[in-house]
């Protein structure tokens, strides 16, 4: 028998974060030959964000899951999904990998990521495999147990660019609204029957 939880799923922009692993392996010190000490971080822009929240909602059509929240902040991605706990790593799987082809090809073909750390200029390093990074390599996946954390969760999300004092995409919020079902988080726990699983 299948079964489906709520997940909140989070993941950062490559190079934006620095774990304990990389500081115990000194990771940022080796890579490109000790060339690279320092965090290289390319910031998503409105547009940016607006194109990976549409990609994201075409998948969970593709995929069959539902997005029950979304939102995307400069650096880092926010996801509330119900689906079956064995879907998890294909769905971020497609997600990272559809959004980071569709970002990269619009960053190719603007030239320029207006908001990132390197005055307008888009020079990203191609790793050995000849792709070029745009997520981290790991999300962080929480599974939601009742429904007092299912509505809190949906409110952090919803409030996210809020928390971070980023000011609103009205585009992104746009697409957002027609997608996602958390405008009436009540009506969802009661929709879905909040099948959540107990691990």
């Amino acid at each position: 028998m299948n079964q489906y939880a709520y997940f909140h799923l989070t993941t950062n922009l490559h190079d934006s974060r620095t774990s304990q692993r990389m500081i115990d392996y000194r990771v940022r010190q080796r890579r490109f030959f000790g060339t690279l000490p320092y965090p290289e971080v390319y910031y998503m822009n409105m547009e940016e964000e607006t194109l990976i929240a549409k990609e994201v909602f075409c998948l969970s059509n593709e995929m069959d899951f539902v997005v029950v929240a979304l939102n995307l902040c400069r650096d880092h991605m926010h996801l509330l999904v119900y689906c079956e706990i064995d879907e998890i790593p294909k769905i971020m799987h497609r997600i990272k990998g559809r959004t980071a082809r569709a970002c990269n090809a619009h960053r190719a073909a603007k030239g320029i990521n207006p908001l990132d750390a390197t005055n307008g200029k888009y020079e990203p390093r191609i790793l050995k495999d000849k792709s070029i990074p745009f997520w981290t390599q790991k999300y962080h996946c929480k599974v939601i147990r009742n429904s007092d954390q299912l509505l809190n969760t949906i409110s952090y999300i919803l409030n996210n660019r809020k928390k971070h004092g980023l000011p609103i995409n009205p585009a992104l919020q746009n697409v957002i609204d027609k997608n996602q079902l958390a405008a009436s988080p009540n009506a969802l726990i009661n929709l879905i029957d909040f099948a959540v699983l107990l691990l």
